[in-house]
């Protein structure tokens, strides 16, 4: 080929032909070399030769290499005649710069001008795009101008068809051409795997997985990927699977295992992974500091996981957004409980001059809600309004849920209304609002509205509930019907929910039998077996029932020692409670909430036990509450012992807006003959300017 570049006034560059040209070109593109790139675009131009066809398709790749996708464009429009070459080249440009619906107008506008006609590289960059948008007619319309073409052949080609299928929703379709392929590689495994994880369905995508002849990394991190997003310990059996077959653990395959870990407290693992991170020198990535952050914080080791986030924010060799370590952070805090820490770092998130996101806020009202705050709920949501995250989906849902909390059902109507987009998760925090309201029937008829949404097992659950409230066995066996019919009945938090409906209306026995027939009986239903026996006042029962599930195994939750040992309050099952409540901390490592240890002083309060009541009061690392005041009051009624009495008004002092405490109080010493103790508590509520009780009109 001869020289085309024959006089260089610069000194730039050598003499060149056309293709060594446009591996310059393509070179510059490649490393980025933005400056010199635009510097012999320049230079070609000069020599005249910067209109030509195979030139100008070159700079339209160098320049969407350099994301300089107007600069492409114009190129494009500029060019005397084009090609199939040209017009793909802007294709793939608009959908790089995430503007796929222009991308499907120039690939229309291609078809339109019936100039060129196109080839398998227009496709698939057409097919992307489609999967982009969610265009699924259009990509029907494609995959049947491939098969006329005859390019079923073509795998890659196919791959894309396949992925389009996938995007747009359509897996039955995705599944047939997948089916239909003429010869697949890992990336077609890849691909189809992904589309049953997307659907929740592992088990046709391990199916597929185990039929795989060579796995790579990419098949490992989809099905990590998949089990973590439905939050099953499986993604860790494919994690050791993985790192035992050799492969390389990335920054794909660490978040979805920490995740895992944290849902279910793996802490020893978790920590495996992050020695692991650090050994790989993998510890300096954002997304992986915190994924961290969050594993030690869903673990419960808030500790931890403080000093993983100020060592990173310390750490001048990371470069990242620091927003998204401090939404890991707030979040901990969160769900730790650990709320006056989250004030402080959300006030710090301010000072920084760092705009909220949609998880910061979501965060924030998490805090609102532990706090039941509602003013600062509305403080948050003016900036919610303000910022324009008033139609997202994860923060109104959130909202809805301080509103049903902590608000009036006015405002959680309302601000239900306002939804842009009302799907499962808004209902059902409406019915939730409801029943925690006692708006019981309300939630049934509401329930009724849900035509056309797809009713999950929360919903169900939360109906359910309703029933238990208004002990209402007949719309309970209905329910339970409707989750038969709907396959929603094999559900762990269902099962959990039709036990303890069953146990609230008096059917104890319908309760075991739905515990019987649960084909995995996990934490969650064993604990409602337990709870409901407790509350059916089958004390015992309950309590082998705990030494069975931990026979079998199975770990116990901070809620099924509150449920057992609630049974033996109820059974007065002293010796047993002391034994479990050890229990708990010692083998379990499970850290008591002030309900255990209200628990726990109660049930020592019946026994008479009053020392060691005291000493564990004394020992918790809780400020007592009016639920250990009132057990010490009870007991000293019930067994006319006057120091449980004289201990709760030395030791737990009423809050002085506490008025009806100071009542009860006043009443327990007169029952006992302390009328001094009686009358001073009297004296007090006087000055305080308590109202007098009123009076029914039917006693007159």
């Amino acid at each position: 080929m001869r020289n085309i570049v024959s006089a260089d006034p610069f000194g730039l560059f050598p003499p060149l032909g056309l293709e060594a040209i446009a591996r310059a070109i393509r070179l510059c593109g490649r490393i980025l070399a933005i400056n010199r790139g635009k510097s012999l675009h320049s230079y070609l131009v000069k020599l005249g030769i910067g209109l030509q066809t195979y030139i100008s398709n070159n700079l339209i790749a160098m320049y969407t290499d350099f994301g300089c996708y107007n600069d492409a464009r114009k190129k494009f429009d500029e060019m005397p005649e084009r090609n199939v070459v040209s017009w793909t080249a802007l294709i793939s440009a608009h959908t790089r710069s995430g503007n796929p619906s222009k991308a499907l107008a120039v690939f229309t506008q291609m078809l339109k001008s019936n100039l060129e006609e196109p080839n398998r590289y227009t496709f698939s960059a057409a097919l992307k795009a489609c999967a982009l948008v969610g265009d699924l007619e259009l990509g029907r319309w494609i995959h049947e101008r491939v098969l006329q073409a005859q390019l079923q052949c073509d795998t890659v080609l196919m791959n894309a068809i396949l992925d389009m299928y996938i995007k747009c929703g359509s897996l039955c379709e995705a599944r047939r051409v997948f089916d239909g392929f003429f010869m697949t590689n890992t990336a077609s495994w890849n691909t189809i795997i992904s589309g049953y994880c997307g659907e929740g369905n592992m088990d046709g995508a391990e199916y597929l997985f185990d039929r795989i002849s060579q796995p790579d990394v990419v098949s490992y991190n989809t099905m990590i990927a998949g089990f973590a997003q439905i939050e099953s310990p499986k993604a860790l059996d494919y994690v050791s699977t993985m790192h035992r077959k050799g492969f390389m653990l990335d920054s794909f395959t660490f978040p979805c295992a920490l995740k895992t870990c944290g849902i279910f407290g793996f802490e020893k693992m978790g920590k495996q992974i992050h020695s692991y991170i650090i050994r790989c020198g993998l510890e300096l990535n954002c997304f992986t500091g915190s994924s961290l952050i969050d594993m030690y914080a869903n673990c419960g080791i808030i500790n931890d996981a403080m000093k993983l986030y100020y060592w990173y924010l310390s750490c001048k060799e990371l470069v990242c957004e620091r927003l998204a370590l401090m939404n890991s952070m707030l979040s901990g805090y969160a769900i730790n409980r650990y709320d006056n820490f989250a004030l402080d770092l959300i006030m710090e998130i301010q000072s920084f001059g760092v705009k909220f996101d949609a998880f910061t806020l979501s965060s924030t009202l998490k805090v609102c809600i532990n706090l039941e705050n509602i003013r600062l709920g509305h403080q948050i949501h003016s900036i919610i309004i303000k910022d324009g995250f008033d139609m997202d989906y994860v923060v109104g849902t959130v909202l809805l849920d301080l509103y049903a909390r902590c608000g009036n059902l006015e405002d959680v109507f309302r601000l239900f209304d306002g939804l842009a987009y009302k799907d499962v998760i808004a209902w059902t925090g409406l019915i939730a609002s409801c029943v925690k309201k006692g708006s019981n029937h309300l939630a049934f008829s509401i329930f009724k509205q849900m035509i056309g949404v797809e009713v999950d097992h929360y919903v169900v659950s939360n109906i359910l509930k309703a029933c238990s409230s208004l002990a209402w066995f007949q719309g309970g066996v209905q329910i339970h019907a409707y989750t038969i019919k709907n396959g929603l009945n094999s559900e762990s938090i269902t099962i959990f929910s039709l036990i303890d409906m069953y146990s609230k209306c008096g059917h104890i026995e319908d309760g075991l039998k739905i515990f019987e027939s649960a084909p995995e009986k996990d934490t969650i239903c064993w604990t409602g077996m337990i709870v409901g026996c407790g509350y059916n006042g089958k004390s015992k029962e309950a309590v082998e029932l705990f030494e069975k599930m931990l026979k079998y195994g199975i770990r116990p939750s901070e809620i099924t020692f509150l449920g057992v040992l609630s049974a033996c309050r109820n059974g007065g099952l002293v010796v047993e409670a002391c034994e479990i409540f050890k229990k708990m901390g010692n083998e379990y490592g499970l850290r008591p909430a002030l309900d255990h240890y209200c628990c726990m002083v109660d049930i020592l309060s019946r026994a008479g036990k009053l020392q060691e009541a005291k000493k564990l009061i004394s020992d918790m690392p809780y400020e007592p509450n009016e639920n250990i005041r009132n057990s010490l009051i009870g007991a000293s009624v019930v067994s006319q012992n006057s120091d449980f009495g004289l201990f709760s008004v030395d030791f737990l002092p009423i809050p002085t807006q506490d008025k009806g405490g100071y009542i009860t109080m006043s009443n327990a010493f007169a029952s006992m003959g302390f009328w001094d103790v009686s009358c001073n508590l009297r004296e007090i509520i006087r000055k305080e300017g308590a109202k007098e009780a009123g009076r029914s009109w039917v006693t007159g």
